[in-house]
């Protein structure tokens, strides 16, 4: 039997929130706006390893918590976290797409991140959910969390 696995939906919300919010900033400043872009991916990255430092996750802990009651479901980290790891890899390579020069390729990069996030913040649809449970009902190796089911 397995353990009830905690998620805070609100603490999730913030992150996309803050990507949102941040993405389209950097997309109105332009082509130099690459630390933007760079911190984001910075944030998914620390945020999808599940580490303590990762920046939403203080921002969220430390400065708006005490504003956003916590909404606490079961739920796995588990795909949540492979979310914000291709969102990293998406950021990622929109920051060296415009360190490159190659801003068209980047931005449509971003806004295919800010798009997947906004159906995650307004419609409760997470994609890189989606796709974790697909590779785990493949029995692809390392994505061993199933959809938990409520009884």
């Amino acid at each position: 039997m397995t353990s009830v696995r905690k998620v805070d939906q609100n603490g999730l919300k913030v992150g996309q929130a803050l990507t949102i919010i941040l993405l389209l900033l950097a997309f109105v400043l332009g082509a130099n706006a690459w630390p933007l872009v760079a911190f984001v991916a910075i944030a998914q990255l620390l945020g999808g390893l599940g580490l303590p430092y990762a920046p939403y996750k203080l921002i969220y802990q430390y400065g708006l918590k005490r504003w956003i009651q916590p909404k606490v479901i079961n739920d796995n980290p588990e795909p949540h976290q492979f979310s914000m790891l291709l969102g990293a890899i998406f950021n990622g390579a929109a920051t060296i797409a415009l360190l490159l020069n190659r801003p068209l390729l980047a931005w449509i990069l971003v806004w295919i991140v800010i798009a997947l996030a906004n159906l995650n913040f307004w419609l409760n649809f997470c994609v890189g959910c989606w796709f974790y449970y697909q590779l785990n009902r493949l029995g692809v190796p390392y994505f061993t969390a199933s959809p938990i089911r409520e009884q």
